[in-house]
């Protein structure tokens, strides 16, 4: 990153989950604050009051200025899913699962954020919901949509990962027999047509020096980590320097078109 002014350039980082802001985008973040960034992250479906306090923790670390949540509730990638979490749901007296709300009615809480706080950069998960899932996806959209009604001169990012890796996890979902059209609580997310609209990244952020600042966030979510997929728990276990291999870069697609204020930021 170059030419930045650093007088309150502001970036705000939508995510669906707490941990997302860290494992998806953590190195990142940790690079922005460096670079004289004031990063608010926005958690929509935070879980309850330990993950949420866990969430405030692992920001903490990662130099996070402000954290904001809502109180939606957290949905699944797979129907047979979904006894567990409508349980948790009812116990918590959350509203329901991301991925089944209305995007307009998330697009319209996510846009009176942005208003509130005046970034000048927002950034949030890809189109197809980075490994695929439709929470992910979900304020993707609500976000895009939240986007237009703010100003002309935000520059909206999504995350961007590298086709293969992309593609690799779809083959371990088709490995593992599930069907990849038919995503979400109601089967309504087809990851197969959002990766097809995805689009290639237009930046590429150096962050490998800031991976040991994210596996100390990710300390903050190890019950997470315990209970994710195999890949995810040896992932988080290899050496930084392995890790560097993946995460030592972050990609980040650009997806309106702002009016450029010259000076004011680069990213």
């Amino acid at each position: 990153m170059t030419d930045l002014e650093t007088q309150a350039l502001k970036i705000l980082m939508v995510f669906a989950h707490a941990d997302d802001e860290t494992l998806l985008a953590g190195a990142l973040i940790a690079n922005l604050v460096s670079d004289g960034y004031n990063v608010t992250v926005l958690c929509l479906a935070p879980g309850d009051d330990d993950r949420t306090n866990r969430l405030h923790k692992a920001c903490e670390v990662l130099g996070v200025t402000t954290v904001e949540t809502l109180r939606y509730s957290e949905g699944v990638m797979w129907r047979d899913e979904l006894d567990e979490v409508d349980s948790a749901r009812e116990d918590l007296q959350l509203t329901p699962a991301l991925s089944v709300v209305p995007v307009g009615d998330l697009a319209s809480r996510v846009s009176s954020r942005i208003s509130e706080i005046n970034p000048d950069v927002v950034i949030t998960h890809s189109v197809h919901g980075d490994y695929g899932h439709p929470d992910h996806a979900a304020v993707y959209e609500a976000t895009i949509r939240a986007e237009g009604s703010a100003s002309d001169t935000v520059r909206l990012y999504a995350l961007s990962w590298p086709r293969w890796m992309v593609k690799f996890n779809i083959r371990l979902m088709k490995l593992g027999g599930r069907e990849i059209r038919k995503m979400g609580p109601k089967g309504r997310f087809n990851l197969s047509a959002a990766v097809y609209r995805s689009q290639d990244s237009t930046t590429s952020i150096k962050v490998g020096n800031k991976l040991g600042v994210r596996r100390e966030a990710s300390r903050w979510y190890a019950a997470e980590i315990a209970r994710g997929p195999l890949q995810l728990r040896v992932f988080e276990r290899l050496p930084l320097w392995i890790q560097s291999r993946f995460l030592g870069r972050a990609r980040l697609t650009l997806v309106n078109k702002p009016i450029d204020v010259p000076g004011k930021y680069v990213l």
